[in-house]
């Protein structure tokens, strides 16, 4: 078992194309439609984020809070910047289909996915500065996303903020509590050398919340795959385009502020993942079919983009920024 979890971090992109072509099969074959896919979510996230509180030292929380040129770059970039390119993707490739621009629009405008916690583990980036600003982020959603929606030219938005505060409980709180008093015993009874020896295994766990994800969504959605495979090219072409454009532009602000990989890595992520949970329930209640239909790919889109960017890219990112670090070290000591 200590294996499979090892190889499931090391080759989690294998495991999701097998996991994408398993759903797809089983969404065309089977009824997935009367499958409670909010409880098997809210499972598959909290068996994402657990492990990685668990390893977390939650002591560093405190330190992490004061990363205030982090946590603002960060922010800024998960709100304004995103919604800048958003903007532009729905001007331009959703110009002629207001529904899915409206899609691409929620996705720049309600950021700062409690994903990031997760990712940022898988990442080898610091989780404490992601839980800060995942926090930080989920708060200001009701504040910021209606504004930026607006000015974006769609309607302004009502967010229920007992819906966020529950959001906030479940999907943070409850695994950061948990996996506090998890380490905190585990080390009691084991010992810190045990600890650090299962800490190499929590990734793999983390990873197979992401695959249930991933395959509840594409099952759920596998018969519009199939029916609409023309839309299906375009929403990910824009969204794709977002990624793309947001990774290009943190990477650079990164270099430019000289973080280190740990802090890029962050940024990077925080400027990609999304909230699916606030969008799509948003998408559902308040607008059209399309722009949930559009919405509803973006799990599986983003989750593949995202391993390209942690297992592709990221070894390459990690050698400019910190190369650019120990450059800006040698020279502040000239």
């Amino acid at each position: 078992m200590k294996k499979i979890l090892l190889h499931i971090k090391k080759r989690l992109y294998l495991y999701v194309a097998v996991d994408f072509v398993l759903a797809l099969l089983v969404g065309l074959y089977f009824d997935v439609q009367q499958i409670n896919i909010k409880a098997i979510s809210l499972f598959a996230v909290f068996l994402m984020l657990y492990p990685m509180l668990t390893g977390m030292v939650v002591e560093k929380i405190r330190r992490a809070s004061r990363n205030y040129k982090l946590i603002s770059l960060t922010l800024f970039f998960a709100f304004f910047v995103a919604s800048g390119t958003a903007y532009v993707i729905s001007r331009t490739i959703f110009v002629n289909n207001p529904e899915l621009a409206l899609g691409i629009i929620l996705v720049g405008a309600i950021p700062c996915s409690n994903m990031l916690i997760g990712w940022s583990g898988i990442a080898d980036a610091s989780v404490e500065d992601a839980l800060v600003i995942a926090v930080l982020g989920l708060l200001l959603i009701p504040v910021l996303s209606p504004i930026i929606v607006k000015l974006s030219g769609g309607p302004i938005i009502p967010i229920d903020t007992g819906s966020l505060i529950f959001t906030l409980l479940v999907y943070i709180l409850v695994p950061l509590i948990l996996g506090y008093f998890s380490r905190r015993e585990i080390i009691r009874r084991k010992g810190m050398p045990y600890f650090m020896d299962v800490k190499q295994y929590f990734p793999g766990v983390s990873a197979t919340g992401i695959l249930l994800i991933i395959f509840f969504s594409v099952a759920k959605v596998a018969p519009k795959v199939i029916q609409h495979p023309i839309v299906f090219l375009l929403v990910a072409v824009g969204l794709f385009g977002y990624y793309i454009i947001q990774t290009l532009l943190s990477v650079s602000a990164a270099k430019l502020l000289r973080l280190n990989y740990s802090q890029g890595m962050i940024l990077i992520l925080a400027s990609i993942a999304s909230s699916q949970a606030i969008s799509l329930a948003l998408a559902a209640t308040l607008f059209g079919s399309m722009t949930v239909f559009a919405l509803s790919f973006k799990p599986i889109l983003q989750v593949l983009y995202i391993m390209f960017l942690i297992y592709s890219l990221g070894p390459k990112i990690q050698k400019l920024l910190e190369g650019s670090k120990k450059k800006a070290d040698s020279e502040s000591l000239d």
